[in-house]
């Protein structure tokens, strides 16, 4: 459930902009805020958006799906769908924690965006009671669980290219990842999936 009441009876659809998560609604949506953006094409546009700081759910499936805006990672949360593009450093530090996670209890999605000692940091906190998550892929000092390592000797090689190489990597690697993670399910769970089958999810997300 959201850390802020919501005035919907439908399934929020949420994304992340700018350290929030967001839910698009109809500009009459009572609290929801005008966005204006651009398009890295040069496009602009606004939408009308309801805004969380959090998000508590339990975690009932993870999906990937192919878009025009690139591959989404999609998380039901039970009462919500979290879509993240897996080009993104908020899927890159979720699926980092996600194994960190009891996936039998419901975790807090806390997004961030904010710069810190002249550097940008983005990504996604997450706690279960009073634990906060930490990455099951660093320990601190190095890498571990088989993330992928830095090549020094093609790093010098290549420049600022590798980058992209490794950071190609990295998606590539945490989406095998997660696509093996085996999430419990309820009785519950199924009584509602064998009743709510005709409650499809749409197509795409209201991007």
């Amino acid at each position: 459930m959201p850390g802020q009441s919501i005035n919907s009876s439908n399934k929020p659809y949420l994304r992340i902009v700018g350290g929030n998560l967001v839910q698009t609604v109809d500009k009459d949506t009572e609290g929801a805020k005008l966005r204006e953006y651009e398009t890295a094409d040069g496009k602009k546009g606004s939408k009308w958006e309801l805004r969380y700081m959090n998000w508590s759910g339990k975690i009932k499936s993870i999906s990937f799906k192919d878009t025009e805006y690139g591959e989404m990672c999609n998380i039901d949360l039970g009462d919500a769908q979290l879509s993240l593009n897996t080009a993104s450093r908020y899927f890159t530090d979720f699926a980092s924690k996600i194994p960190n996670v009891n996936l039998e209890k419901p975790v807090i999605l806390h997004p961030y965006d904010m710069e810190l000692e002249g550097k940008r940091r983005s990504g996604i906190s997450m706690q279960q009671d009073t634990d906060k998550i930490k990455s099951y892929y660093y320990d601190g000092e190095k890498n571990i669980n088989g993330f992928p390592e830095v090549n020094e000797e093609q790093q010098k090689k290549l420049k600022k290219n590798y980058w992209k190489i490794y950071f190609a990597e990295v998606t590539a690697f945490l989406v095998e990842q997660l696509e093996k993670l085996e999430i419990p399910t309820s009785t519950e769970d199924n009584v509602k999936e064998i009743f709510d089958v005709k409650d499809e999810l749409p197509s795409d997300l209201p991007f």
